[in-house]
């Protein structure tokens, strides 16, 4: 750890130092030559005087858009002369005036700016978009900046506003619905959560169909604890994700790479589509410094619906007794749940000369969630310097992030280390306040022990009790070091050269205090489990860019190698402890005693990725551009195996139709494209090793597992096609981006077991699963007067179907449920389909079969019945910003079409008698059954339960709400004397607009792939309202 610090220590330095010798370097004797070749690297220029005079001056400047992206092509020219010139690919420009002079500059959908000519010539200007449209440069794969006209894909843009008005603990949260083709869930685990990012539907059966994030055109690892490795109702709780360590405040925009054609350039990562991010940098000019604060409150947004009429019976739990008032006063659950927290601070400090730049920011996230003792805390600081050197031909740009964040207690959903079973189950004739007192003392034992005494079922026990004395902790250590340095060879060609090192350590700790139930403490002197895990990953990569444009051509291209390193190890103990109680140290656990649970924790891999790629971009006209791209990537998963190495291509096309022909004047711009790309998705690191390890209770040894291959393993591989349109109209205030797309992913692994040959297991490379469907964004700008309206709407929709599974089509997957309900994967289905085991028994006339008490009765299906996809068909999203002399309103009302969901919740809710549609069927007598009614108990007693009729327990998830609002207030700057300060307040998930399910269809219990749309006991969405504040001077 001493060595890291040293070296952290030394880079920052070394940085430092470096900045302010080039700040106060001076000009060399080449310095007329230089400007001479930058001047001609950025266009045409046309002085009308050729003679220098004295006060005659260089001016260098870049151009910048609202969302401090450079402009290609903007024209710059002096007021009242000939002399003009147009911005290169980093928007920088140069030419030759005199001081005090008037530069106009312009560009096509923004305002025209005029700036005066100071005596050092150095100019920026950043315009203002006259319409809400689609960015002129756009960061790409590797982080290379294309021109959006030469894009043959769809790319995605949003700015740091989109993520900081409503701020989410995990900034990922904030894009749903303002992005089409994304589908994104926030976790039920609740404050600091990990979040599902789904592109263009799942592809992969077996590997994760997360998407890909990149900082700064570096792919990162995002390690996520989002999925736990059992799914269901006898889980582990799930935790956070390492992309939700991102101050979003550091953020300046996120592109999305949705298509395979748009992130080709990155391989075997590329299938599930690109989160491009890039990050804040430090400006030319004055110090400036940014405090902004957050404030925001949480209750549960979506509960079940209980009951208070009815009471338990004497000796019972269940609350099927009679109709009477409790003595104890009427029980609502939502009043165990915390009015939640997230308070969210930032200072950030900008300052830079022309050779050198700094950005400086910390951050601090902390939230309490809506359960009791479950906290989630993060803390960041940020640094990045970029330096200007030999005449702005050497640039260096060195960034330091430092991460300390812990969590505990994240709870999703299931019956283990969950209080809401007991919570929701609480019989409603008893007193809910005497358990609030969670521990009593024993005096035999001379330790508090749990106080409860309602019975276990269902894993139940005291829910303070498991909130409070069932801890789960995560500490992490995080900081990432990355350098990039750029030497431009000559004014059309340069190289770059990039690294980054992430070091992440976390210490894992889970404390279960004696008297907790046997199945989780092992011992009846308590448990312990700890461990430390260390993930590590090294990336860097070598580029050589040339952009060069000839009278009627230009050629962009990439040409370079790429490395990547990671190395995951968690080691440590679990087990119940020894004598005495309570005693939460290593030494404490009982080693001698060996079982399943009572055994060392270990798990190591290793994964290396070298790469060659080169990419071309040939441009006509600046009208019709022609991209190809290609990666060969060599994968250390495929050691051994008889093809280590895969090539993965892509091409597209896209032209200019309003620069080809002559449209009506309405048609302000318009584009056609076209795309093909072949993506991988590379299998698990060490799965070509034959032997594996085993841990066996019965010895305390691990045992080796043999596995059989095919003759050679392949990734996935992903073939797709997309094609679609970009159109502005009526002087750019509409904006329209439509796409078409088609995939296939083949190579699909599965893992059989078997008993021949010596093996225990054997895996196959088979599969065909199709994704195609449609895109569509427009916005919409207008200003009337003083107000000032911009309005988007995105619509996605995806179709996905299993093409082929195994080589026997009756052969099916199955992936997981619920008791009675799972995922079962089928040639001609999709990869969300839920079959039902269980059904009502029915006579020869079809009516419900009873028996002789009267009571419904169940069979179990030789056929599993269809009962629905969990996927949407679509997904949208409104919104609307509205500004006025200073003040804004805004919000976003999202919808998803189609798909189903399940709630075991409500059917042991209404097993138990506790649910309103229980006491409602009281209240009439009974359930309506075969022209007759039936006792309330003795129908749901059967129907719902454990094991529950699904038919009954199925719901649409269709849904619309209204996700977020704000407004807010921009004092002028003369009240202030020149500082900016901004207030308002901000809401996320209101209201449903519409929705029948008993419980919030976007929230997931895993970020897994097949886990979605079950709900058993899962933490309750939520509801947040609150406040923001931000200072800039």
């Amino acid at each position: 750890m001493k060595k890291e610090r040293i070296l952290s220590t030394a880079v920052f330095l070394v940085s430092f130092g470096t900045g302010v010798m080039a700040s106060n370097a001076t000009p060399n004797n080449n310095g007329a030559a230089l400007a001479k070749q930058l001047t001609g690297r950025t266009g045409a220029t046309m002085p009308n005087n050729l003679q220098q005079n004295r006060n005659e001056v260089k001016v260098t400047g870049t151009v910048f858009d609202s969302m401090n992206e450079p402009v290609i092509g903007a024209t710059v020219r002096v007021k009242g002369e000939q002399t003009a010139t147009v911005t290169d690919i980093d928007g920088n420009f140069t030419l030759s005036t005199h001081a005090g002079a008037t530069l106009v500059i312009s560009y096509l959908g923004h305002q025209t700016q005029e700036v005066t000519v100071p005596a050092n010539g150095n100019v920026s200007v950043t315009l203002k978009s006259e319409s809400r449209q689609i960015d002129e440069v756009v960061v790409t794969a590797l982080g290379i900046r294309r021109s959006e006209k030469a894009l043959s894909y769809n790319v995605q843009k949003v700015g740091t506003d989109d993520l900081t008005t409503v701020k989410n603990t995990n900034f990922m949260n904030s894009l749903n619905g303002k992005v089409a083709g994304i589908n994104i869930n926030a976790s039920s685990a609740g404050m600091g959560g990990a979040t599902r990012v789904v592109m263009r539907g799942p592809k992969s059966i077996s590997q994760s169909n997360q998407a890909l994030y990149v900082i700064d055109g570096v792919p990162i690892t995002n390690t996520s604890y989002g999925a736990p490795q059992n799914e269901g109702m006898y889980a582990s709780q799930p935790g956070s994700e390492g992309i939700a360590d991102i101050n979003p405040e550091d953020i300046e925009s996120i592109s999305v790479l949705s298509g395979p054609a748009a992130a080709a350039l990155y391989g075997s990562a590329a299938a599930q589509g690109v989160v491009m991010i890039t990050t804040k940098k430090g400006k030319e000019g004055k110090v400036s410094v940014t405090v902004s604060h957050s404030t925001q409150f949480a209750n549960p947004f979506k509960m079940p619906e209980f009951q208070n009429e009815y009471v338990n019976k004497p000796g019972s739990v269940a609350s099927w007794g009679e109709k009477r008032p409790s003595p104890y006063g009427n029980y609502d659950p939502k009043n165990f749940f915390n009015t939640g927290t997230n308070i969210q601070n930032n200072v950030a400090l900008t300052a830079g000369n022309d050779k050198n730049q700094t950005y400086l920011s910390l951050g601090s996230t902390n939230a309490a969630g809506i359960l009791p003792n479950n906290k989630y805390n993060r803390y960041n600081f940020t640094f990045r310097n970029t330096t200007s050197m030999l005449g702005d031909k050497l640039t260096f740009d060195f960034g330091l992030n430092y991460i300390l964040e812990n969590d505990r207690n994240l709870t999703a959903q299931g019956q283990y280390f969950n209080p809401l079973t007991s919570v929701y189950l609480f019989p409603r004739g008893e007193s809910f306040d005497a358990i609030r007192t969670y521990e009593i003392f024993d005096p035999n034992r001379n330790i508090y022990v749990q106080n409860w005494n309602y019975g276990d079922a269902l894993k139940m026990q005291n829910p303070y009790w498991v909130a409070n004395r069932m801890v789960r902790e995560n500490h992490r250590n995080r900081y990432m070091l990355s350098g990039s340095i750029k030497y431009k060879i000559t004014d059309w060609l340069d190289v770059t050269g990039r690294l980054r090192w992430d070091d992440a350590a976390v210490k894992q700790e889970d404390k279960r205090y004696a008297s907790t139930i046997e199945l989780f403490s092992h011992s009846k002197y308590g448990y312990y489990a700890h461990s430390k895990v260390n993930d590590q990953s090294l990336y860097g990569d070598i580029m050589a860019n040339v952009n060069k444009s000839f009278e009627d051509f230009s050629i962009g291209a990439n040409l370079g190698g790429s490395f990547t390193r990671t190395k995951y190890n968690n080691e440590g103990f679990q087990g119940g402890l020894k004598a005495p109680s309570n005693i939460f140290t290593p030494n404490a656990i009982n080693h001698a005693e060996v079982t399943n649970a009572n055994r060392p924790i270990y798990e190591q891999r290793k994964h290396t990725v070298n790469s060659l790629f080169a990419n071309v971009e040939l441009g006509w006209k600046s009208m019709l551009y022609l991209t190809l791209t290609g990666r060969n990537d060599w994968d250390s998963a495929l050691d051994g195996t008889n093809n280590e190495s895969f090539f993965y291509p892509s091409v597209g096309m896209s032209g200019v139709i309003s620069q080809m022909a002559k449209l009506p004047q309405f048609v302000n711009y318009l584009k056609v494209r076209a795309s093909w790309a072949s993506v991988g998705s590379a299998i698990s690191p060490n799965i070509t090793s034959r032997w594996r390890y085993e841990y066996d209770p019965t010895t305390g040894t691990y045992r080796t597992v043999t596995y059989r291959f095919p003759k050679t393993f392949y990734p996935e591989r992903t073939d797709s096609w997309e094609a679609g349109v970009t159109a502005r109209f009526f002087n750019n205030a509409l904006t329209l981006d439509l796409t078409l797309y088609h995939s296939n992913t083949r190579k699909q692994t599965f893992l059989r077991k078997i008993s021949v040959g010596g093996y225990d297991n054997e895996y196959i490379q088979l599969g065909n699963v199709r994704n195609r469907g449609i895109e569509l964004s427009l916005g919409y700008n207008h200003r009337f007067g003083d107000l000032n309206w911009n309005s988007s709407f995105t619509f996605s929709s995806n179709q996905n179907k299993i093409i082929k599974l195994f080589d026997d089509d009756t052969e099916v997957a199955r992936k997981g449920g619920l008791s009675g309900a799972e995922i079962i994967l089928k040639k001609g289905g999709t990869m969300g389909d839920v079959y039902m085991s269980t059904d009502f028994r029915r006579d020869n006339e079809g009516n419900i079969a009873t028996d002789n008490t009267g009571s419904v009765m169940q069979q179990n299906l030789s056929n599993p019945k269809y009962l629905g996809s969990v996927l949407p068909k679509a997904n949208l999203g409104f919104s609307n910003e509205f500004s006025w002399k200073g003040f804004s309103l805004g919000f976003l009302v999202t919808a998803r079409l189609g798909g189903i969901v399940l709630s075991q919740t409500q059917a042991i809710l209404d097993s138990w008698g506790v649910s309103k549609a229980s006491a409602y069927a009281r209240n009439n007598g009974g359930i309506n059954l075969n022209g007759g009614k039936i006792s309330a108990e003795s129908y749901y007693r059967i129907v719902g339960g454990d094991n529950p009729i699904w038919s009954e327990y199925t719901y649409s998830a269709t849904n619309a709400r209204l996700q977020e609002a704000h407004l807010g207030y921009t004092l002028p700057k003369k009240l202030l004397k020149g500082m900016e300060l901004s207030l308002g307040l901000t809401a996320n998930n209101l209201f449903f607009i519409y929705n029948k399910a008993p419980f919030d269809p976007e929230s997931v219990a895993s970020t897994g792939t097949y886990y979605q749309g079950f709900d058993y006991f899962m933490q309750p969405s939520l509801r947040s309202l609150g406040f923001n504040a931000k200072l800039k001077f």
